[in-house]
């Protein structure tokens, strides 16, 4: 992924080289400066630093969610049809947070589907890095594919949910689509409870 990533504007560590041998499989990348963001965000001294921290956030993400598809990418199913059936594999294989009876639930409630764009897959606040007062990487790309951003939104702002000024602020830099409550709680206390 890193790789395919090398042609975009998207900022992610540069990709040298990968191989395998007997010990085990090798990623060769830049080493990026900075800290994760929820590194930064415990460091920040101010009200106004945290909201510049999430509107540098959201900004980040927008630039993701408005990047051109990388057709490769595209999976013959819409994503969600593809994790909601991962996610049953997930649960009969064990490891999972979620259960038989949340997994009905998902199928059951499953919003509209909207305009597919490229997503992280695991946009948390520990796979973005900060630098300077602002986000501005992204790291663990593995699960970056054309889905939902509503997703990505839904994982981003996760921890904050009693913190408005924090989400609004989030919109601000991402002035993109604002998820529901409704969304918000099928993406990431529903179907991440899979993964």
């Amino acid at each position: 992924m890193l790789e395919t990533l090398q042609s975009t504007f998207l900022p992610v560590p540069t990709y040298y080289g990968f191989f395998e041998d007997e010990e085990g499989s090798h990623l060769i990348m830049s080493f990026e400066e900075g800290m994760t963001l929820r590194k930064a965000f415990s460091l920040a001294k101010t009200e106004q630093e945290k909201c510049k921290l999430m509107n540098s956030f959201g900004e980040l993400i927008r630039k993701l969610h408005e990047l051109p598809l990388n057709e490769p990418l595209r999976k013959s199913v819409p994503w969600l049809d593809g994790q909601l059936k991962q996610a049953e594999i997930n649960l009969h294989e064990g490891g999972t947070d979620g259960n038989d009876v949340l997994l009905e639930k998902l199928h059951a409630e499953k919003p509209a589907p909207i305009l597919e764009t490229m997503i992280h897959g695991d946009c948390t606040m520990e796979n973005v890095l900060v630098r300077d007062g602002k986000v501005e990487t992204f790291i663990d790309v593995a699960d970056l594919t054309i889905g939902d951003p509503r997703y990505d939104v839904a994982l981003a702002v996760r921890r904050f949910t009693n913190h408005p000024q924090y989400i609004d602020a989030f919109y601000d830099g991402y002035q993109r689509l604002a998820i529901s409550k409704e969304e918000y709680a099928y993406f990431d206390q529903g179907l991440y409870e899979f993964f």
